[in-house]
This record gives structure tokens, C-alpha cells and sequence, in this order.
């Protein structure tokens, strides 16, 4: 028994036993759920369409700094309504810097004293 109730893998797959694969532990289950809500795009799940931050549409955007302010108070504003019970978020940043788009989430599991850095680029290159 692990300690912790079982979920399955962000992304989803199968694991070597042939079921499907669940997170070793639950600092690696919150991870997968901070990268299912960033990596979601506002509207893509059918049944919960104001799931999601838009970060990937970010890459087709102007990157001035009205464009990451909005979406660094879109981002908070997501992890409050939708993993605000499960984390802490101690600092987030989204800037831009030689073409490259870097989202810095430093965040706490709720319940743990451990700070943990989530860290999402992406280049233009």
C-alpha cells in the first residue's frame, strides 16, 4: 500500500504489469495535475471548458508585457480554482527572454514543507 489513494498517470499509459500506470508517490500526482491544468487549453474538455490556462496558445501571441501579465493572472487564477486544496503557490512568473517563453511555478503540496519548482519553456526556435 502506498499510503495514498491511486490515480493514473498524467499522461496516460500503460505500465510494465500491463494496467495502467499510476504516480509513485503523491508529490508526483500533484505535478501531473499542475501540468494537466497548464498544458490544457481554456475549452478543450468537453464537459469542463473553463478548465485550463492557454499557455500553449501563448507561442502564437505577441509577448509584450500586457500579454504575460494577463496570462501569469490566468494562470494564478486557474491553480486557486482548481488545485487551490492541493497546492501552495509560493511565486509564478512568466516572462520571455530571447525568443523563449519560460513559466517558473514554485509551489508547496498542501500539508508538506517541501517547495518544489515546476519549470515550462518553450522556444521560437
Amino acid at each position: 500500500m502506498k499510503g495514498y489513494p491511486s490515480y493514473l498517470s498524467f499522461p496516460f499509459r500503460i505500465g510494465p504489469d500491463g494496467r495502467t500506470a499510476s504516480p509513485p508517490d503523491l508529490d508526483a500526482h500533484v505535478r501531473d495535475e499542475l501540468l494537466q491544468l497548464l498544458l490544457t487549453t481554456l475549452g478543450e474538455r468537453l464537459f469542463l471548458p473553463e478548465l485550463g490556462t492557454n499557455l500553449r496558445r501563448l507561442v502564437f501571441e505577441n509577448t509584450g508585457d500586457s500579454t504575460l501579465g494577463v496570462t501569469q493572472s490566468i494562470v494564478a487564477d486557474a491553480l486557486q480554482k482548481w488545485l487551490g486544496t492541493r497546492v501552495s503557490v509560493e511565486g509564478l512568473t512568466v516572462s520571455t527572454e530571447n525568443s523563449a517563453i519560460e513559466v517558473l511555478l514554485q509551489y508547496r503540496p498542501v500539508g508538506s514543507s517541501v517547495m518544489k519548482v515546476l519549470k515550462l519553456q518553450r522556444t521560437g526556435d
